[in-house]
């Protein structure tokens, strides 16, 4: 399985997050094929861009425009795509609808779209989840998103993730990218790749995307940390219990604590905790808020993490799952909970568990 890491240098729409997909590896004959199971009558081709950028190339689409909302679930769910791929266009869709029908008071559960509703749009949706399928990309990362006169629905799509204020002239992040992008892990940490590729819109030099197809060779994946420190003197020790599950619910990757003597031979703590970059805000709120400290210092570090999943296997003790890392440095490693239930089941102290695994 593959990662991919779009660059939005200048934007980014249905149509080049697509392109860039087929340039590195899903091809156009594949991609026709697929997207004929929708049973629409369309025309998909390559066509040169009028740009400065002589290799530069952009996706032309022909075909039906302004189908309503319930016309399109109707297509995806009675075609013949993959079970995958329907539950992945139906949710981005069902999200657009929502959106949409938000911004314009609509109460109907059903209204025609006029953009998102033309058979490009359907086009796009649909094909962007079967080039990443046939891609083999599994994990979807993307930098901060390069707004300039934004829609109502790109903006309500975007609410929450990194953004930055661009003044280009056109609209920069349509919503249907917005859409396919939502989910993705944002990152603008280094990594290692295989290979990339250059999309353009339609608007020229400026808009266009960079994609990267990370490397999964060794099985390791390259982001930042923020470790957070603070000292705590004067707060009852039983708060922390309460401090763990605030951070751990809103994102922390650890929380710990060491004890430590400070000046006057006062007995105190210190409390570490770990998150990744966009979570450091409400990571600093809570801390704030559920304890004592009036001040806390960080800092941000590289991390180089193992790729792994989980496998269940079945063992003596009946399933396991286990930690299995993937690429070059082989390791597994029994799930804690897995075992402590096997443990309390069976009568069977925890240690013995693990070592007969």
């Amino acid at each position: 399985m593959k990662s991919i890491y779009f660059q939005l240098v200048g934007g980014a729409a249905g149509d080049m997050l697509l392109y860039s997909l087929i340039s590195l590896g899903c091809p156009l004959s594949y991609l026709k094929k697929e997207l004929k199971k929708l049973k629409l009558n369309f025309d998909l081709k390559l066509s040169d861009l009028n740009s400065s950028h002589a290799a530069a190339k952009i996706l032309d689409f022909k075909g039906e425009s302004d189908l309503s909302y319930k016309r399109i679930e109707n297509l995806i769910k009675a075609s013949k795509l993959d079970k995958e791929i329907k539950e992945k266009a139906l949710k981005a869709y069902e999200a657009l609808f929502n959106i949409e029908r938000k911004i314009h008071n609509v109460k109907d559960n059903d209204f025609t779209f006029h953009h998102l509703g033309e058979i490009d749009a359907i086009l796009e949706i649909c094909g962007f989840y079967i080039a990443l399928k046939y891609l083999k990309i599994n994990n979807v990362r993307v930098s901060s998103f390069p707004l300039s006169n934004p829609s109502h629905a790109t903006l309500e799509i975007l609410k929450g993730k990194k953004v930055n204020i661009v003044d280009f002239g056109y609209e920069t992040v349509t919503p249907t990218a917005a859409v396919l992008l939502k989910e993705a892990e944002q990152s603008d940490s280094s990594f290692d790749f295989e290979r990339c590729s250059i999309s353009y819109g339609k608007c020229g030099e400026k808009d266009y995307l960079v994609a990267y197809l990370l490397s999964g060779q060794l099985g390791i994946e390259k982001d930042r940390i923020i470790k957070i420190e603070i000292n705590i003197d004067d707060m009852n020790p039983q708060v922390f219990e309460h401090v763990f599950e605030r951070l751990y619910a809103s994102g922390a990757k650890e929380a710990y604590i060491e004890q430590v003597i400070m000046k006057k031979t006062r007995p105190a703590f210190i409390l570490n905790v770990l998150c990744v970059p966009q979570d450091f805000e409400k990571m600093r709120n809570i801390i704030f808020s559920c304890t004592t400290t009036f001040g806390m210092r960080y800092n941000e570090y590289s991390r180089d993490k193992l790729k792994y999943n989980f496998v269940s296997k079945k063992t003596r003790f009946g399933k396991i799952r286990f930690r299995v890392s993937s690429g070059s440095f082989k390791k597994e490693t029994p799930e804690y909970e897995d075992c402590l239930i096997a443990s309390k089941k069976l009568n069977i102290p925890l240690i013995e568990i693990y070592r007969h695994l």
